[in-house]
């Protein structure tokens, strides 16, 4: 299913679905209620806040998903997983951004091996600062989604590349 779809330059529709479902479940069981999703992908000005990076891969494809937080939504998300309010600048937010990725990580491996897609996730790494950009190369198929909480709200990236 994949490999017809990738040279066409889009991530296939139930990929991005799963995707999407899978960021539901997780914000779900982080806080409670779900977040909803915007259609509306527009951010304007910097992020200023977090961005944890992990990806879920096979020998065939790479699927890179980027959680994105404003410093708002971070802070207000350390106080509802670890029970109080971490400092932004802290080590302890980049370990929070990190296992909030890997969390998601384990849920989208799960819902998209339903389709086919077996594969195992990386590390995560977490990245604060200032209008941030992941660039990849050879440009694979994007798509952007945007939730709101409660808590604030955050966006996922996500790429699917030919793994090498």
């Amino acid at each position: 299913m994949i490999e017809n779809k990738t040279p066409t330059r889009t991530i296939p529709d139930e990929i991005v679905d799963l995707v999407k479902q899978s960021v539901i479940n997780t914000f779900e069981s982080i806080l409670g209620e779900p977040p909803v999703y915007n259609e509306s992908e527009t951010q304007s000005g910097p992020l200023n806040g977090m961005i944890g990076n992990i990806a879920v891969f096979n020998p065939e494809h790479t699927l890179t998903l980027m959680l994105a937080f404003p410093k708002e939504t971070a802070v207000a998300l350390s106080e509802v997983f670890v029970g109080m309010e971490l400092p932004f600048e802290s080590d302890d937010m980049g370990d929070l951004v990190g296992e909030i990725s890997n969390i998601l990580a384990g849920e989208v491996a799960a819902n998209i091996e339903t389709i086919g897609f077996r594969g195992q996730s990386s590390l995560p790494t977490a990245t604060r600062g200032s209008d941030l950009t992941l660039f990849m190369p050879n440009k694979p198929p994007t798509k952007k989604m945007k939730f709101e909480a409660n808590n604030g709200v955050f966006w996922l990236n996500m790429a699917l590349s030919e793994s090498r």
